[in-house]
């Protein structure tokens, strides 16, 4: 198979096509479930969308569906002491140990008018998403690597982020425009620069498990 150019689009496993990206894209685990009441019962309204915050810091969005059922996800501050269980792991097969039985009976001790619902969990599962050493993801041209492009690296918060960023890196791929001629941020342009702070800064001087304090980061 021959291209004249390859878009790594693969987000959290990209390192194992570019391995220069190791230290600067993770693969992250997280947890998402959906919740439903007993049949022939009906889910008390929610009509809008939710981030939740509890007493110990403990984050969760929430998306009422057509359905009646809920989908929620997050308690990230339930399994980040267990590094092991999440972060730089791609195995999807199993689930965050330290979080699994979180959502369990969830809206019954979050919203009033639920405490009677005999809402449960129904579906429970876990996904790989790629964080960026600095928050930013990476797009644009590769570095040294000629005809081939990226875009990677959103943090779990792709879509929001990625219709327009694939557009515009589709008007690099085929029309030759220069990033800085496209729409997006400068932030998210992939540079040796940006490669290199995260070789040589350490794990908890990044974004994904410490404060983003290395300063070379935000410059």
């Amino acid at each position: 198979m021959h291209a004249d150019n390859v878009i790594h689009a693969n987000n959290a496993y990209v390192a194992g096509l570019l391995p220069e990206y190791e230290k600067n894209i993770i693969p992250c685990k997280g947890i998402c479930c959906r919740i439903t009441v007993p049949e022939g019962t009906t889910a008390p309204l929610l009509n809008n969308s939710y981030i939740n915050r509890t007493e110990d810091n403990t984050l969760s969005y929430l998306i009422p569906r057509a359905d009646g059922s809920i989908i929620v996800g997050g308690a990230a501050a339930k399994f980040r002491p267990f590094r092991e269980q999440w972060y730089n792991n791609v195995d999807d097969s199993v689930l965050i140990d330290s979080a699994k039985d979180y959502y369990t009976d969830y809206m019954q001790r979050t919203y009033r008018g639920w405490e009677n619902s005999g809402a449960k969990v129904d579906k429970i599962w876990t996904g790989v998403m790629g964080y960026s050493y600095d928050s930013n993801p990476h797009v644009g041209e590769v570095p040294a690597k000629d005809g081939q492009f990226i875009i990677a690296g959103f943090n779990g918060h792709g879509m929001p982020v990625i219709w327009l960023a694939a557009k515009e890196l589709a008007k690099m791929v085929a029309q030759g425009t220069l990033f800085e001629e496209t729409t997006m941020p400068r932030l998210f342009k992939t540079t040796q620069l940006r490669i290199d702070r995260a070789k040589n800064g350490s794990e908890e001087d990044g974004d994904i498990l410490g404060t983003g304090n290395f300063p070379a980061t935000k410059q």
